[in-house]
């Protein structure tokens, strides 16, 4: 199992005493869990439909699962197909959390978080951000109304947000010790899998994920193949939900590395990375876009991102978009 977040109770993570002692309160959050969403299903608490069609991408346990990743991915699929997509998130940690925002295709904001920011540069659409995901939904389709499809980024548990299609994203080492919360790190019961339109395990065979091309955080132009870094001593900088995952992916390509890892969306300051540039630094996408507005000189030139690609398999593809047409023509 992968290292947990240093965010994150370690007991969540095996069955131990502590979560024992906490396994009641574990059942008492499920039966909350469970009431709330029939009080959603019997129309006792209202949501509301957008003008659109809406593609909830979520997952069941705390962060970490790569659902942005799979998000960029569907919307490359759902554009072959078509389809003019609009991306809905919360923007966690970011000065809009509790407004609206509407970013701009590859428009990139300070104020906005470290996972708007990439999916805005990676998916190249309109971002709607805001914990109220139905008026940042409407801000959106106010700006941009051509587009016919929006992809809600872990909005599983948004039930406020009426949805035609329900995708969640699992990954295994996420799941911890198979409790909810408190007791481990599940936000719904793993029984929640089968009530999903689509369940995407990013460890499963259905995707191949593969550490692609690097470029200079300075320069984006100047790219280099992993593969050139061989034979010298890096470091590696990680603030995701796994880090551990990035470092076994680079050591997996025989590069000599230190792991730094820091809690997911750390906010980095000129401190945190003046003693890592000694050596050459490689980064993660999501990390990148809160370093470049200290990348502003010679000192930070070898600073080099790394990106991920994943290839969903034809059988995949093939379930996605019958599903969705099914779904989406009623």
């Amino acid at each position: 199992m992968a290292a947990a977040d240093p965010q994150r109770g370690w007991w969540l993570w095996s069955i131990n005493p502590l979560s024992l002692l906490l396994w009641p309160l574990s059942r008492l959050f499920c039966a909350l869990v469970w009431l709330r969403r029939r009080l959603y299903r019997w129309h006792w608490l209202q949501s509301e439909a957008l003008a659109v069609p809406v593609i909830v991408v979520g997952n069941i346990s705390l962060g970490g699962n790569g659902k942005t990743p799979v998000v960029h991915k569907l919307t490359q699929i759902l554009r072959q197909h078509g389809h003019n997509i609009g991306i809905l998130t919360r923007g966690y940690k970011s000065d809009f959390e509790r407004q609206t925002l509407v970013l701009a295709p590859g428009e990139i904001s300070a104020h906005a978080g470290d996972e708007a920011n990439m999916l805005s540069e990676l998916c190249q659409c309109p971002i709607g951000l805001g914990a109220d995901r139905i008026s940042a939904g409407r801000q959106l389709l106010q700006q941009y109304p051509q587009l016919d499809l929006l992809l809600a980024d872990d909005g599983l548990q948004h039930y406020a947000l009426e949805r035609d299609v329900e995708i969640i994203v699992l990954r295994q080492q996420a799941n911890g010790n198979g409790f909810c919360l408190p007791a481990g790190p599940l936000r719904e019961p793993l029984s929640r899998l089968h009530q999903a339109d689509l369940v995407i395990d990013r460890d499963g065979s259905d995707i191949q994920e593969q550490l692609g091309r690097c470029w200079n955080l300075l320069q984006p132009e100047q790219t280099l193949e992993l593969d050139a870094f061989h034979g010298q001593p890096l470091r590696a900088l990680a603030a995701i939900g796994f880090p551990q995952l990035f470092f076994a992916q680079l050591q997996a390509l025989d590069l000599q590395l230190e792991g730094h890892a820091y809690p997911d969306h750390y906010a980095f300051s000129v401190d945190d990375l003046m003693p890592l540039l000694d050596q050459p630094l490689l980064v993660t996408h999501k990390d990148a876009v809160k370093l470049r507005p200290f990348a502003s000189d010679h000192q930070w030139d070898n600073i080099w991102v790394v990106p991920l690609e994943l290839t969903l398999s034809n059988d995949l593809q093939y379930r996605l978009m019958t599903m969705l047409e099914r779904k989406l023509s009623g």
